[in-house]
C-alpha cells in the first residue's frame, strides 16, 4: 500500500512538469559541472530503448559533428568538468577522428577529467578502445543487455557474442579503462533461467561494475516485457546473492561494483541525471541549471538552431516539490537513510511511516525496503517527462510543429 501511494505521489508531481518550446534563458553553471553529450545515431532501433535516436547516415553524422563543435564552442562553460559522458543512441557510430574534434572543442572551454562513453559491443574493436584511451577516456559502459541471441533477435539488436565481449572487456581493463556493463531483466523471450545464465556469464568476465536494469515501460518502447515488475525484482535479488559471492558489493538497488572501483569510476545515470546540475549538448540532450530544465529539440530542429545561431528548446522551471521527491527517491535508490537534506513535513511524515512499516533496519533498507526502492525508482524513471517523445508535456507543442514544418519547407 505504501509503495502504491509513493508511486502515485511522485508520478503526480512529475506529471505537473510542463515545458514551453521557446528560446533558452540565460543559464549559469558552477565551475565544476557535469557534461552530457547525446549521440543520436543507431544502425538499427532496438524495440526496448526509450531514448531519442535516428538511423545513421554519413551525411547526417558530418552535419551533427560540425554543429556539435559549434554548440560547445559557444557554451558558457569554464573551470573543471565534474564528469563528461557520451550517451546515445550509439556513440561508437562516431569515429576516433570525430571524437578528436569534439574533445578539442571541450578542451578549449574546460579542464577534462573523468570522461566516459557508452558503447555497443558488436562495434567495438581493440584498436577503437586504444584510441579512446589516447583521447583521455577513463571508463566505458557496454550495453550487453543479455547474452541470449534469441532475445536480441526479438528486440532488433545485433548480438555480439560471449567470446567477443570477454575479449573487449579483458583488453579494456588491461589498458586502464574502468568497465561497466548494463544487463536487463524482463526483455522479450528472456526467462528467469536466461537471465540467471546472463549473470553466470558476466561473473566469469568480471567487469568493474554491473548494472541490472528492469524493463522500463516508457513512451516509445515497442517491446513487451516477459515478466512482471515483481518478478524482475526477484531475479535481481537472486542475482545480488550470486554477485556478492563473486566479490561484488551493492552500490544501489540496481548497481554492483568490485571493491577496487572508485566513486569516480561508477557511472550511474539513474542518480547523476536526477540530482545534479549538468550541461547537455546535442539533440534531445537534457540540461539542468538552478531554476531551469532544458531539453534540446530533435536532430533536424537542433541542426537548424545551430546553423541560425538560435536556441529554441523545451524549457521548464524547476519546482521545489519535484526536486524534494527526486531527492527522496534518490535516497531510497541508494538503499540507505540519509538525513542530510531537510525534507518538507509531508515527506518527513511519509518517511516515518515507511520506517514504522519495517522498510529500514539500522539505517539501511530491508528486503521489503529494497522492493520498495525497486518499484519507486522504476516509477520515477518511467514517469519523467521527455518532451521530444511526449507532446503531452509541452504546453505549446503546436508551435514546435509549426517551427519544425518551416524547416522541412525550406
Amino acid at each position: 500500500m505504501l509503495t502504491n501511494i509513493s508511486k502515485y505521489m511522485m508520478t503526480k508531481s512529475f506529471k505537473k512538469t510542463k515545458y514551453q518550446f521557446t528560446t533558452i534563458p540565460s543559464l549559469s553553471f558552477s565551475k565544476d559541472v557535469g557534461i552530457y553529450i547525446h549521440v543520436p545515431f543507431c544502425y538499427s532501433k532496438c524495440s526496448f530503448c526509450p531514448f531519442y535516436k535516428e538511423l545513421y547516415s554519413a551525411e547526417l553524422k558530418d552535419q551533427y559533428i560540425n554543429a556539435l563543435v559549434k554548440e560547445i564552442s559557444s557554451a558558457p562553460l569554464e573551470g573543471n568538468s565534474k564528469w563528461i559522458y557520451f550517451g546515445g543512441g550509439t556513440p561508437n557510430t562516431l569515429t576516433l577522428e570525430d571524437f578528436t574534434r569534439i574533445i578539442n572543442a571541450l578542451k578549449s572551454k574546460i579542464e577534462i577529467t573523468n570522461m566516459g562513453i557508452e558503447l555497443l559491443p558488436s562495434l567495438v574493436t581493440q584498436e577503437y578502445l586504444k584510441g579512446l584511451v589516447s583521447l583521455g577516456f577513463t571508463k566505458i559502459s557496454i550495453g550487453i543487455e543479455t547474452f541470449s541471441k534469441k532475445t536480441h533477435q526479438k528486440t532488433g539488436r545485433k548480438s555480439a557474442g560471449y567470446n567477443h565481449i570477454l575479449e573487449i572487456i579483458t583488453y579494456a581493463k588491461s589498458i586502464g579503462l574502468s568497465v561497466a556493463v548494463d544487463l536487463m531483466v524482463g526483455l522479450p523471450e528472456q526467462t528467469a533461467y536466461v537471465f540467471a545464465t546472463d549473470i553466470t556469464k558476466i561473473i566469469q568476465i568480471k567487469p568493474d561494475q554491473i548494472t541490472i536494469y528492469p524493463f522500463m515501460i516508457i513512451r516509445g518502447v515497442k517491446a513487451t516485457p516477459s515478466c512482471s515488475t515483481k518478478e524482475q525484482f526477484i531475479s535481481i535479488e537472486t542475482a545480488a546473492l550470486k554477485l556478492h559471492e563473486a566479490g561484488y558489493s551493492r552500490k544501489s538497488v540496481w548497481i554492483f561494483v568490485l571493491p577496487n572501483t572508485t566513486t569516480n569510476d561508477v557511472y550511474d545515470s539513474s542518480k547523476d541525471e536526477l540530482v545534479n546540475d549538468y550541461y547537455g549538448f546535442g539533440p534531445a540532450s537534457f540540461s539542468t541549471s538552478h531554476q531551469w530544465k532544458v531539453v534540446k529539440p530533435e536532430l533536424s530542429v537542433w541542426l537548424k538552431n545551430i546553423h541560425n545561431n538560435e536556441s529554441f528548446s523545451f524549457i521548464a522551471p524547476k519546482k521545489k516539490s519535484t526536486d524534494d521527491w527526486r531527492k527522496f527517491a534518490n535516497r531510497i535508490y541508494d538503499l540507505k537513510l540519509d538525513n542530510s537534506y531537510h525534507f518538507p513535513f509531508y515527506i518527513r511524515l511519509f518517511d516515518f511511516l515507511i520506517k514504522t512499516a519495517g522498510y529500514y533496519r539500522n539505517g539501511y533498507l530491508s528486503k521489503k525496503g529494497r522492493y520498495f526502492s525497486h518499484e519507486i525508482t522504476k516509477a520515477v524513471v518511467e514517469s519523467l517527462p521527455f518532451p521530444v517523445q511526449n507532446p503531452d508535456c509541452v504546453e505549446n507543442h503546436e508551435d514546435y510543429l509549426v517551427y519544425k514544418r518551416s524547416i522541412h519547407d525550406l
